[in-house]
């Protein structure tokens, strides 16, 4: 069987054969998919203020040695 001949049957699969997925595993998706951009957008937020954090650091640093020179 060459490449060709098995590209057509996975086409004619997709098309013609494939069912879509039941309820229950659409469901299972949805909740994975939402808890997946909870956890996004949790890391965002840490790695936000640990950035907002550390610059406001190095400000306050910058700051004083212009004060003191």
């Amino acid at each position: 069987m060459t490449k060709q001949e098995v590209m057509r049957y996975q086409e004619d699969f997709f098309e013609d054969v494939q069912e879509s997925a039941p309820d229950e595993v659409q469901r299972a998706y949805s909740k994975m998919d939402d808890a997946f951009e909870e956890y996004l957008a949790a890391i965002d937020d840490y790695l936000f203020q640990q950035i907002f954090r550390y610059g406001y650091e190095k400000g306050f640093e910058a700051a004083s040695r212009v004060q003191t020179a």
